[in-house]
């Protein structure tokens, strides 16, 4: 079985708004989070940006950094404030730099588990102090009980949107690269990369996202 492959999406961002329940309102609750922490002199990165949208989207007056390894990619454009790399986020030359805000939506959950401290590290180093990850993941639940509710309430609404051959398909191709983290793990894992603070605020079924702010 092949891994699942992005880039062959022909409309990547009408494809997760139909994955994930409820993404417009993680979106809008992020852009609302984000005017809190915004400073105009720093820079504002996206790691695993896709297409840009929510960079795009921003009304913030300072540099604007997306980073992602796909062909989703677009060109930086006429905005000398807007930028976009294509970068491998597992490279631990991952530049970060004088940074009010990080977002890492859905992006490190497919990023190799051995560099994930990494990768979190040297985020909590680009940024200024006070400054903020936001970020996102799937992740598993402590009891299997609630795996399962969750688990099967999201399909219920996937098939809403797919066929159950295509839900399934892509569920066979994803467990090659992606692997989630134990909810309790992953916070665990950002405090111990010096965050002061880690606190969700929001969660649907098995994704859920944290503000940890340095």
């Amino acid at each position: 079985m092949k891994n699942f492959d992005f880039n062959k999406i022909d409309d990547f961002d009408d494809h997760i708004n139909k994955s994930i329940p409820n993404y417009d309102i993680l979106i809008s609750s992020i852009k609302s989070i984000s005017e809190y922490f915004y400073s105009k002199n720093t820079t504002i990165y996206d790691l695993g940006c896709s297409t840009g949208k929510l960079l795009k989207s921003l009304p913030f007056d300072c540099r604007k950094v997306g980073y992602d390894n796909s062909n989703l990619l677009p060109p930086s454009g006429d905005d000398p404030n807007l930028e976009f790399h294509n970068v491998n986020l597992n490279d631990k030359d991952l530049f970060i730099k004088n940074a009010s805000i990080v977002y890492s939506i859905f992006t490190m959950q497919f990023l190799d588990p051995l560099k994930r401290k990494q990768y979190l590290t040297r985020i909590y180093e680009g940024l200024v102090s006070g400054g903020c990850l936001i970020i996102a993941e799937k992740v598993y639940q402590e009891y299997g009980l609630a795996q399962e509710v969750f688990s099967f309430s999201h399909y219920d609404y996937k098939l809403q949107q797919f066929n159950g051959e295509d839900i399934l398909r892509k569920e066979k191709e994803l467990r090659y690269n992606m692997k989630p983290m134990e909810d309790s793990q992953l916070q665990h894992l950002i405090k111990g990369c010096q965050f002061r603070i880690v606190t969700p605020f929001w969660q649907m079924f098995n994704f859920k996202a944290y503000l940890a702010i340095r």
